[in-house]
């Protein structure tokens, strides 16, 4: 193992970076001691705290400049150093410690060299230096030094743009983020073996490894955080060098997790308020480059750019942000639609014979377990699995924007309804659970969503059939044509009681009353919060499935102990969303049924209906039309008296 040492005359925050590096396997040596030409500083202090063996020595206290630098070379011989690494040594070095250690001391500059370089330029000196010029870019440079101040043979440089609002510290906290990944960068090659000097300069060359297929080097950028910080985690102890941006690097950071900026690879910014971050040549080319093609690798070694091999990106919550606004032409959701995210996706899938993509958190734990099992590698066979999830994943995320758009045409169209049955109906479906059974037990059954999860959400009882989902769907859609407080009781895709009232209770005993032979082992929903009332009188009888937008916490305790009724939680109003039927290989697609009576409506008879007569006539529409032709009800102002449904004729009804 390479052995290092640090000389620093500051705070040392690049000597930090240099010691997170070499704890993290990115640098494959190991810092043995740390120089000061000075005593209270923050570089001795973080020796210190990470154990790191420190030398305090004052250039004064020698005869001459030579005398000073063969101590400090009799100090790093005695120390087995390898490599020196200056880091804010605010001191030019002379021969005798050039002469032990030739090509072997690294410098880092906070500017682009031969550039803005020289005595007394360092620190903020040189940021002045730079705006002061007008220079459009500036950036650092990782050097070997020579007995010239900031001189001598490049090894790394990180250009960073200059902007029309930088003050100096401004640029310079930019420039150190960039100096704290390409030090310890360019140190870790030396330690690799891969830094070559001759007459013309440094030569770069290829890794031992870089023919295999080790995940090296990896893109996290994602919305869903979840598990993100173990993910990495696992990467980073494998040695996985880990690029992120913004959000994400934000969340790995705060978690200590080493990270690389993506502006050190594209040496921008993001731009227009994040909506320009990884749409750049050397993203994309890294994640495209086809590994064994020369004529690629060729172009790849020519602009510089350095192989990705793992993607780990999830989309902006699209769905969920339209879902919460008036429009999905909103300023906020249209901000949602993921344009980079995309487009890494479906690099990295379509060049799945190189790099592996994630999309799913619930891909992480079994990525890590293969890559610890295969010495970093991920089989073909995974990749192929991981790309097929990826193209599912846009696809699905484009439906959604499409579906998003479409529905709301009515509304920002002056067209026909004839609009609302595009030429071609793309139907993108998510498996939500598998049922106990289909329509009868022999049957088998599940449960398919448009989104990403059911409009409901089971929180008691056993495992829901078909048929529970039917009569649930139609018993809510029946209670929510109120407002006041209503209850509807179902049975076979049909209703046997629905009643409203001034309570909850009062509603549920109208519903009821209707048919309670029916009503046993039916399928019940509620517009309003369930109360205890209604749990006690349910706890005395049978019945299958309970739909509500809540319950009393008195009443759920009473109902959960009944192990056999589910108890479903429903706060989403009917959906507006056309409506699928298959017929074997064709599909009937309709409108839902939401015509509703107005004020004005004609009275066929000759006689004009009373108060009374017209509320009965009004809340008999809205049951109506949940009911199977050829349907009749019966009902008073509040509650059904009966209900003739599906039957052939009419008379029969």
């Amino acid at each position: 193992m390479i052995k290092i040492a640090v000389f620093a005359s500051g705070e040392g925050t690049n000597l930090q970076a240099l010691i997170d590096a070499c704890r993290t396997h990115r640098i494959r040596g190991e810092i043995v001691l740390v120089v000061s030409n000075n005593k209270d500083i923050g570089a001795l202090r973080r020796a210190q705290r990470a154990d790191i063996p420190t030398l305090i020595s004052h250039p004064q206290d020698f005869a001459a400049p030579e005398e000073y630098n063969a101590f400090l070379a009799q100090a790093c011989r005695r120390a087995n150093v390898d490599l020196i690494c200056l880091a804010g040594f605010m001191l030019l070095l002379k021969s005798p410690l050039l002469k032990a250690y030739p090509w072997r001391i690294m410098n880092i500059h906070p500017a682009l060299l031969p550039s803005f370089g020289g005595k007394g330029m360092y620190g903020r000196h040189v940021h002045e230096a730079v705006l002061k010029s007008g220079a459009k870019i500036s950036g650092c440079t990782v050097h070997f030094i020579d007995e010239i101040y900031d001189h001598g043979w490049i090894i790394a440089q990180a250009p960073v743009p200059v902007l029309p609002s930088d003050t100096p510290e401004a640029l310079a906290a930019r420039i150190r983020y960039q100096e704290h990944w390409i030090y310890p960068k360019a140190v870790g090659l030396f330690c690799e073996g891969r830094l070559k000097v001759d007459g013309k300069g440094i030569k770069l060359l290829p890794s031992r490894h870089e023919s295999s297929p080790r995940i090296r080097r990896a893109l996290l950028s994602v919305a869903d955080k979840t598990g993100l910080v173990e993910f990495a985690c696992g990467l980073q102890e494998m040695g996985v060098e880990i690029i992120s941006t913004s959000g994400t690097a934000k969340a790995l950071q705060e978690a200590g997790i080493q990270i690389r900026p993506l502006d050190s690879i594209t040496g921008c910014p993001e731009i227009l308020s994040g909506r320009v971050k990884t749409l750049h040549p050397n993203i994309h080319g890294a994640i495209l480059l086809r590994r064994k093609d020369p004529v690629q690798a060729r172009e790849a070694e020519l602009f510089g750019i350095e192989p990705i091999d793992l993607v780990a990106v999830n989309l902006y919550p699209f769905a969920q942000t339209a879902a919460k606004s008036s429009s999905p032409y909103s300023l906020e959701v249209i901000e949602q639609i993921d344009i980079g995210g995309v487009a890494l996706i479906r690099a990295a899938a379509k060049n799945f014979e190189d790099v592996a993509v994630l999309v799913s958190p619930a891909d992480y734990e079994t990525l890590l377990k293969e890559m610890a099992a295969g010495q970093g590698q991920v089989s073909q066979e995974t990749r192929r699995r991981l790309a097929l999830s990826a193209f599912k994943h846009t696809a699905d995320y484009d439906t959604l924007i499409t579906k998003a758009w479409s529905s709301n045409g009515s509304s920002i169209n002056s067209g026909s309804s004839s609009e609302q049955f595009p030429k071609e109906l793309s139907v993108r479906l998510n498996k939500a659970q598998d049922l106990r059974y289909g329509e009868n037990p022999h049957q088998k059954a599940a449960l398919y969503v448009w989104g990403q999860a059911p409009d409901f959400k089971q929180i008691h009882g056993k495992e829901l059939s078909y048929n529970n989902l039917l009569d649930a769907s139609g018993a809510w859609e029946t209670a929510s044509e109120f407002n006041e407080p209503a209850a509807a009781i179902f049975k076979h895709v049909t209703p046997c009681g629905v009643g409203c009232g001034k309570t909850m209770i009062g509603a549920f005993n109208a519903a009821w009353a209707c048919d309670p032979l029916s009503a046993f082992g039916g399928v019940l929903a509620f517009n309003h919060i369930v109360p205890v009332e209604i749990a006690q009188q349910l706890s005395q009888r049978f019945v299958e499935v309970i739909i509500a937008p809540g319950f009393a916490p008195e009443a759920l305790a009473l109902l959960e102990k009944k192990p056999n009724v589910r108890l479903l939680l429903r706060q989403t109003p009917p959906s507006n969303s056309l409506m699928l039927r298959s017929i074997g290989s064709e599909v009937l697609v309709t409108e839902p049924d939401r015509l509703t009576l107005g004020s004005e409506w004609k009275a066929a008879a000759k006689r004009i209906p009373s108060k009374a007569e017209d509320a009965a006539l009004r809340f008999a529409w809205a049951v109506c039309k949940h009911v199977k032709s050829n349907a009749i009800v019966l009902a008073g102002p509040q509650a059904t008296v009966g209900l003739g449904a599906g039957q052939m004729s009419r008379v029969d009804s």
